[in-house]
């Protein structure tokens, strides 16, 4: 085996007796340096060796087993260089001998350097505790909180100056918590610290009542650990005092706020729903009726008499709903700006709702002066008799807002009760506008197009851009519903317009008339001109070939902008329609001054009586007489189309003539 077989097989073994921190190449590198070593003292001065076996405890070669494995090495090397039996002993020793003092130097070096480092471990642990025993000093002295230390027969060693001014007295040395710790409280203090001597706490803190000099009692929050020995007994206890006496009554003032309205002093929207999940999780005979309120046009007063005024009468409603029902088991509450509500545990003498209601009217409606000014408010209510035990708090505020909303929708001064039926419906259109702003980014919202037809059938008048949602759950959703929806969330301007633009550039490609129905915010918008000119622009469809339909009782609004878009958009060429004609003396003036171009009607399930056939009649012969189409939404059926068409109606738009949109131009045949 030549000298690298072997270096190589020297570095294997002792690898495995001891942590070498080289690499194998860089190990093998080494010994077959010292194997060169051994060939030189077999031939020369024996005393070369000495250098293998210093370096072989330089290099950690220091296990257990290292030099006999290093040994059994050398002499199958000794061996294979054929040296004599005395040059090979002497060249064997030299190396043990300089192994066996280099190992001696190494560890008295390792015992000098660990006896180095506990000296200076136990001068900084004398450092730090003399540091600590100053900071402790300096807190003991200077510290807002008492600090006693009491022995383990409660008696007080030490105490600061904090405590003393805490207790009030000049002095307490000698003194024991039995003399200063309310007898009541006293029990539980002295099994707080039993717990702490005896180790099954590391700490407590307890809310006991100290005696002070004059024997008043007051709370305090105390806090003790135990201090032990260097045997680890205990020594004494640690006592840490605070008189939070004031920020006990300022967390009450801070708890009693943000329970209550500041304006009124009534509970707030966070104590009605603590309230009613407590009450919700009781069983209470006769069940707990919740009544909501909202004032009628609130804001009359606020913007017509001043803020000022707007707080007296919220004052005077919370006053007024107290005295309704100061003979019930009640909270009445004010949720936020001018609503209110009034949770209700009925008893066997509780009033029905609709007495009840019509109490609350009384009060509320009895006008009130404020200097010159006699002020009176309505309010529309919704009510949720006999809630259910176990219903969730929140879900049901939610149903009040929608049974409030429901009965604001009546008009003013009305109220309703809860329909759990039509609440689940609403709740379900709620949830699907919610989602609608991602569907249609998603592409499940298209534009589709409907024919609007003449009646006998002889033309096709335009094609009508709708929407369509292709609703995964709730299946396909028609256009009114998807504008309904998206006009309550806000979502119809940006969706109306992307309507325009995408029925645009499918109309552009054909001769005929595109038509689109505007909703009130459209018709409304300030950005309305703007976004048809640059649709128009865009797209290259002639304004001509384009017709918007305004909502009637939009443009008959004297505050609306809709009456002046409409005039733009009409010097622009393009054609204009009103929707949701109903022949009212008003929209008749308006459809004569504005000159449309076509005035949509919507349709009759059941065929008109005489006298209505007349009405209906010369309402269309006056809408002729004004240069107008008569288009009828929605026809469903060949003998709506007919008697309609009898009636002197033009066209019409309606299942009759397309079953189901599409979302290409339909064909001309």
């Amino acid at each position: 085996m030549g000298r690298d077989a072997l270096a190589r097989d020297w570095a294997i073994k002792v690898s495995r007796t001891a942590y070498i921190p080289l690499s194998a190449a860089k190990l093998t590198e080494e010994l077959h340096e010292l194997l060169n070593l051994v060939a030189e003292a077999l031939v020369g001065d024996p005393r070369v060796a000495s250098r293998v076996g210093t370096r072989l405890v330089e290099i950690h070669c220091v296990g257990a087993e290292s030099l006999q494995e290093s040994i059994e090495v050398l002499a199958e090397f000794v061996v294979r260089e054929g040296a004599d039996a005395r040059q090979a002993a002497l060249v064997v020793g030299a190396v043990s001998a300089a192994y066996t003092a280099a190992i001696q130097a190494f560890v008295l070096e390792q015992q000098e350097s660990v006896s180095q480092a506990l000296l200076r471990a136990n001068r900084a642990v004398q450092l730090d505790l003399q540091a600590s025993e100053e900071r402790f000093e300096d807190i003991f002295a200077h510290s807002s909180s008492g600090i006693a230390m009491v022995g383990l027969d409660g008696e007080l060693k030490r105490a600061n100056e904090a405590l003393c001014t805490i207790l009030r007295r000049e002095d307490v040395a000698g003194m024991t918590l039995t003399d200063l710790i309310a007898p009541a409280d006293l029990p539980l203090i002295n099994d707080a610290l039993a717990g702490l001597r005896y180790g099954r706490m590391r700490r407590v803190e307890e809310r006991p009542r100290l005696i002070d000099r004059d024997g008043e009692h007051f709370r305090v929050l105390l806090a003790a650990t135990v201090q032990k020995d260097a045997e680890d007994n205990p020594e004494h206890f640690v006592v840490m005092i605070d008189d939070d006496s004031q920020l006990t009554l300022l967390g009450g003032r801070l708890q009693y706020q943000s329970l209550h309205d500041a304006l009124t002093g009534l509970p707030n929207r966070q104590y009605l729903t603590t309230r009613l999940e407590s009450l919700l999780h009781s069983d209470i005979e006769h069940g707990v009726t919740l009544y909501h309120l909202d004032l009628d046009a609130f804001a009359v007063i606020t913007d017509g008499l001043g803020r000022e005024i707007g707080d007296k009468v919220l004052k005077l409603v919370a006053e007024r709903l107290s005295s309704v029902f100061s003979a019930e088991k009640a909270m009445v509450a004010r949720l936020e700006g001018d609503e209110f509500a009034v949770l209700v545990e009925n008893g066997p003498e509780t009033p029905d709702v609709d007495t009840t209601i019509r109490t609350i009217e009384h009060e509320l409606a009895e006008p009130v002066y404020f200097g010159e000014h006699g002020v009176a408010v309505s309010a529309s209510i919704g009510v949720l008799p006999r809630l259910h035990p176990g219903d969730h708090p929140a879900e049901v505020l939610r149903a009040s807002d929608m049974t409030l909303r429901r009965a604001k929708r009546s008009g003013r001064r009305q109220w309703g009760l809860h329909d759990a039926t039509q609440d689940k419906r609403e709740q379900e259109e709620f949830a699907l506008a919610a989602v609608m702003p991602g569907a249609w980014e998603n592409g499940d919202i298209e534009v589709v197009f409907n024919p609007v037809m003449m009646l006998d059938g002889s033309a096709r008048v335009c094609v009508e851009a709708e929407l369509n949602w292709r609703h995964r759950d709730a299946g396909l959703i028609p256009h009114e519903k998807c504008v309904g929806m998206a006009e309550h969330t806000g979502l119809m301007l940006p969706l109306g317009e992307w309507m325009l633009r995408t029925a645009a550039e499918s109309a552009c490609r054909h001769e005929e008339m595109l038509a689109v129905c505007l909703t009130e915010s459209m018709a409304n918008s300030p950005d309305l001109v703007r976004d048809v000119r640059r649709v128009l622009a865009d797209t290259g469809l002639p304004a001509s070939r384009l017709l918007l339909g305004f909502p009637v009782h939009v443009l008959a609004s004297e505050d609306s902008e809709a009456a002046d878009n409409l005039e733009l958009l009409s010097d622009m060429g393009v054609h204009i329609g009103a929707r949701d004609f109903s022949g009212s003396t008003a929209e008749i003036e308006l459809v004569r001054s504005l000159g449309v171009a076509a005035v949509r009607v919507k349709g009759r399930c059941q065929k008109p009586d005489e006298l209505v056939s007349h009405v209906l009649s010369d309402l269309i012969g006056f809408v002729h007489e004004a240069g107008g189409l008569v288009v009828i939404d929605a026809i469903e059926d060949a003998e709506q189309r007919d008697w309609w068409r009898g009636l002197g109606a033009d066209a019409g738009v309606g299942p009759v003539f397309c079953v189901e949109p599409t979302t290409e131009w339909p064909d001309a045949g």
